[in-house]
């Protein structure tokens, strides 16, 4: 998981949300139930490229690249079922895998009790031990955050894994190359791999530091 920032508010949520959430959440207090159109503008073109473009068409929370294999899901980081009033907040919405936002469910809590990537550095909560992620010492959030989301699910692992041994073979090669300019080109391709549009940043960024290589944004 690696800090994400949100961008503009999409034009059609701009001009849409308070009537949308209005709507829900009338009905709602009416004991009404709101149609599966009614519910579902978040899922808007728009609003959905808008998600795909700030977290590189990856899951927000396990960083997987999905949009190869899936549409990906809008996620709702705080859950919409228990707080209708954020169903449309764009501050609210993100990508995530359907695997991880099928185990967040409708977990409730603050900041400081789940790791919410826009409000928080999860590099700061989480560091990894080859392919397993672990929660820092002292972080009761990442605790909860890597059990709810099984941030160490046996699939995400085996991913994980297959990435990291494609860096440490790219490790080995620089360590090899006696030539200067040949080894800080590869250096640069390296860097190319800590990018946040890269799948398990945090992982490389990580295997960089410990190399000594300053991970690049």
């Amino acid at each position: 998981m690696i800090k994400l920032s949100k961008g503009a508010v999409p034009a059609v949520l701009q001009a849409n949300a308070e009537a949308w959430t209005k709507a829900v959440v009338d009905k709602l207090a009416r004991g009404e139930k709101p149609t599966k159109a009614e519910k579902g503008r978040y899922g808007h073109a728009d609003i959905k490229g808008a998600l795909v473009a700030e977290t590189n068409g990856k899951c927000a929370y396990c960083e997987s690249k999905i949009r190869h294999v899936t549409y990906g899901d809008v996620e709702h980081i705080t859950p919409k079922s228990p707080i209708p009033s954020r169903w449309f907040d764009w501050s609210n919405l993100t990508l995530a895998c359907d695997v991880c936002n099928t185990e967040k469910g409708n977990f409730v809590g603050d900041h400081e009790s789940f790791i919410d990537p826009y409000n928080v550095d999860p590099e700061e909560h989480f560091w990894h031990m080859g392919p397993t992620i672990f929660p820092r010492p002292g972080s009761d959030a990442a605790i909860k955050t890597e059990s709810l989301l099984k941030l160490n699910r046996p699939e995400l692992v085996e991913r994980r894994d297959a990435r990291l041994k494609g860096l440490l073979k790219h490790l080995d090669a620089i360590a090899r190359v006696i030539d200067a300019e040949t080894r800080r080109i590869m250096l640069a391709d390296f860097l190319e791999e800590t990018r946040a549009n890269k799948e398990f940043a945090a992982l490389a960024r990580e295997i960089a530091s410990r190399a000594g290589i300053h991970a690049a944004a």
